[in-house]
């Protein structure tokens, strides 16, 4: 074969690769393609409320936020969630979530794909804005991905598409995500090419709220079924969920704050939603990955900030107005920490729990579930059998789904279970046999919303 010949082919080849990978972008996988390698015990803040609570007190804004950044390094927080990112202020966040040791997830201000104006001419603001937004943000591994929208309708996916490509194309070390509502997460799951994605449940709505629900049975059903959806939808694929959930209170209408920090509904006003208890914000953690999800966060981090109008806003115009306060009511804390920076008890409790379970992080991003019969939990319990495909450990995430008492929960483990150890605890647990060569059972004493993982040890003759 002569040597024309040779180029000729060489040329052909090379045209036909680059016509794939111009067909395919995805055709060759890179770093942005993948789920990310950590698990984050998370929460997230709106940039905007930064400013607006400095104000308020009367100090500079970067005081506010490395106040609260602080509280979250204190509390275990791994990843800032922030959305309305200024171009401005992020190579500064950047730096400060450094010195913390916290990564960052920004979704930025200019950049959101719900805008429809900056999709005219085929979204040529967005073939300027991305490269502009990554140099930045500049080349710290703090900074570890982009929220492309915050809640897009099914009607906005393609735009997210295409700005997950844009990102893709400019900074490829860095997955993307979207946080999306329930009824469009299970659609987002098999429609997007995701790395990451994330479902916001925010299951605790105010007393006799007709719009959500508003019970201990509601509001966990609500939570349980919505986090299972996402997974499901997720099936085999490799992209991992999150769920984002809530503390915060809302109130539509005449409210203030009181000393505490708590939101205070005053008559007139609607009781939208209401902050979690202890006992539900550590449910919420522990029901996320009993789900199946591998990363929690928590909205959100710094309240509204305080504005005496409020206190004579007009009652709002809506048709259910029997369930308008008609007293003084308090929701709770706004959000996980009060308009002078303070931390909440929910923010401490959310913090003991990201505690305990960080040194048990890399398990958790790795370890699958199992449908395999190991596990009989009675009520009020939860449980969910897990397996470690590194050293095929087998584990039980157990979870007291009373939201009102403490229970010691009793969990029957198959027969060929010999020995069961409370990882968090790191002691042996008594099993209680009721026949010689029987199934046995232990007893799990949990606080109410809490959770343990358990390491259930196999008998190694009668495995195959």
């Amino acid at each position: 074969m002569n040597p024309m010949t040779n180029a000729r082919i060489l040329l052909t080849s090379l045209s036909v690769a680059v016509g794939i990978m111009t067909a395919s972008p995805r055709a060759l996988a890179i770093p942005a393609d993948e789920p990310p390698d950590f698990v984050p015990f998370g929460v997230y803040l709106s940039w905007e409320r930064i400013g607006g609570n400095a104000k308020a007190a009367g100090i500079d804004r970067w005081t506010d936020a490395c106040r609260r950044l602080d509280a979250l390094e204190t509390c275990k927080v791994n990843l800032l969630w922030v959305t309305n990112m200024s171009e401005k202020d992020l190579p500064r966040l950047i730096d400060e979530c450094d010195k913390r040791g916290m990564r960052l997830l920004p979704s930025m201000a200019s950049i959101e794909a719900k805008v429809d104006w900056r999709w005219a001419k085929d979204g040529q603001y967005y073939a300027k804005r991305v490269p502009q937004v990554v140099e930045k943000a500049g080349g710290k591994k703090t900074l570890v991905g982009w929220v492309l929208s915050d809640e897009p309708l099914v009607k906005h996916f393609p735009r997210v598409e295409s700005l997950q490509q844009r990102f893709r194309e400019c900074d490829p070390t860095r997955f993307c995500t979207a946080v999306t509502m329930w009824p469009q997460t299970p659609a987002a799951a098999k429609d997007l090419h995701l790395p990451v994605v994330c479902v916001d449940l925010y299951p605790f709505f105010g007393p006799k709220d007709p719009n959500g629900p508003h019970t201990d049975s509601a509001s966990k059903s609500f939570f349980r079924r919505n986090a299972a959806a996402m997974i499901e939808a997720i099936g085999s694929r490799k992209t991992v969920g999150w769920v984002m959930g809530m503390c915060f209170s809302d109130i539509w209408g005449p409210r203030r704050y009181d000393s505490r920090g708590h939101l205070i509904g005053l008559p007139g006003s609607y009781l939208h939603w209401r902050a979690p208890t202890l006992a539900e914000m550590r449910w919420q953690v522990w029901e996320t990955f009993r789900s199946g999800a591998r990363g929690f966060v928590s909205y959100t981090l710094a309240p509204e900030a305080p504005n005496p109008k409020t206190k004579t806003l007009a009652p709002p115009k809506v048709t259910w107005k029997s369930v308008l306060a008609t007293k003084e009511t308090d929701l709770g804390p706004n959000a996980l920490t009060n308009p002078d920076g303070s931390v909440t008890p929910q923010l401490t409790e959310l913090g003991r729990v990201y505690a305990q379970l960080t040194p048990h992080a890399g398990l958790l991003h790795r370890w699958q579930r199992l449908a395999e019969p190991l596990l009989e939990v009675n009520d009020p319990g939860k449980g969910q059998v897990f397996v470690d495909p590194v050293d095929k450990t087998t584990y039980a995430l157990v979870l007291n789904d009373d939201l009102r008492r403490k229970q010691t929960i009793s969990v029957r483990v198959g027969e060929g279970i010999v020995a069961v150890r409370d990882l968090l605890a790191d002691t042996a647990m008594t099993l209680n046999k009721d026949f010689a060569g029987g199934s046995a059972t232990v007893s799990v004493p949990l606080a109410a919303g809490d959770g343990t993982i358990l390491v259930l040890t196999r008998d190694k003759k009668a495995q195959p």
